[in-house]
């Protein structure tokens, strides 16, 4: 019998194991809702700011263009301090106006200084639970969302060797105070978004020094944050600045890390005059939740909240097995 015992309970630990639940990310995806309304506030520096030479607008304005050309109400206000870190921010006394309470905002996004989430991280932390948290949760509606934008890892990689360690910090960090904020936020995944364009392309394709975005940069942005709050994908979205192929492209980019079934095996596909590329038809797609559903127009990840059917069988097949085995052979011994 004790022998029985010590074989089942491995094989009864993997069947448990098939019944996990769900990983945070899957769940905080699939809880994603379609809205065609929603008023935002951003806080940030030139990262949110910096403006396109084409039209001379930012981000904010861009994404408010992509917005209105499906329908969709935007508003937005912006708490702006160029160069400068979240706490700096407070500190001049420019977010404060826009934290009283007396606006609710549906999205409010937190956008540090580039190199703070990955050289100083418990600045990093502590300005966004600290300093931000109690004025954020009452400027937020009741069903309102506190969006990290996440920074993208710069040319210069200090102080890392190699973007890969950077990035994985960045992904690391971002998680980090996502956890630890009590107030409902969703991570806007940017730095996935640039390390997609810049496995097939320069990292002068987005970024004009270095750090800021060009035009093509803050297009993408734009199209990531359309992506997050409205819970839909931006492919088929107006170029307007962006050549076709170009636009066609970065929708697909941002489609993938944001919602990764929506995008179209082709979206994106050039001719390779004007910068256009195929999008490969696993890019993007989260290995831990291969399977989705359709909500409405929306496909949205489906997350495992039970029991895996074939890991199930299979655990109980060994099982049965063993237990098979040992009465064979106790019946031997007897």
């Amino acid at each position: 019998m004790n022998l029985l015992a010590r074989t089942a309970a491995p094989v009864l630990l993997c069947i448990l194991c098939a019944c996990g639940s769900a990983s945070r990310f899957e769940t905080d995806r699939s809880s994603r809702e379609v809205t065609a309304s929603a008023s935002v506030l951003f806080i940030g520096n030139s990262l949110t700011a910096t403006e396109t030479s084409a039209t001379g607008e930012d981000m904010p304005a861009v994404l408010s263009h992509l917005a209105s050309s499906r329908g969709q109400t935007f508003s937005y206000k912006k708490a702006i301090n160029l160069g400068h870190t979240l706490q700096e921010t407070w500190d001049a006394q420019i977010a404060q106006p826009f934290l009283t309470g007396a606006t609710h905002y549906d999205f409010i996004v937190l956008q540090e200084y580039s190199t703070v989430p990955v050289q100083e991280p418990t600045l990093f932390y502590n300005t966004a639970v600290v300093t931000y948290q109690a004025s954020v949760q009452r400027s937020l509606a009741a069903s309102g969302t506190v969006l990290l934008f996440e920074n993208w890892a710069l040319t210069d990689l200090y102080p890392f060797s190699n973007r890969a360690d950077y990035t994985a910090a960045l992904d690391a960090n971002y998680a980090t105070l996502s956890g630890k904020l009590s107030t409902r936020n969703v991570i806007a995944p940017l730095s996935r978004a640039y390390e997609k364009v810049f496995a097939t392309r320069p990292q002068t394709y987005l970024l004009m020094d270095g750090k800021h975005p060009n035009d093509a940069g803050v297009y993408l942005d734009a199209c990531v944050f359309y992506a997050v709050i409205f819970g839909e994908s931006p492919v088929g979205l107006p170029a307007l600045y962006m050549p076709a192929a170009d636009a066609s492209f970065l929708q697909a980019v941002a489609a993938e890390v944001v919602l990764p079934a929506v995008a179209p095996p082709d979206a994106g596909t050039g001719d390779g005059t004007d910068g256009g590329a195929a999008v490969s038809p696993d890019a993007g797609v989260d290995p831990k939740g291969p399977d989705s559903t359709t909500n409405g127009s929306i496909p949205v990840q489906a997350s495992s909240t039970g029991c895996s059917s074939s890991g199930l069988a299979v655990g109980w097949m060994v099982l049965l097995g063993c237990v098979g085995f040992l009465t064979c052979r106790t019946n031997r011994r007897g």
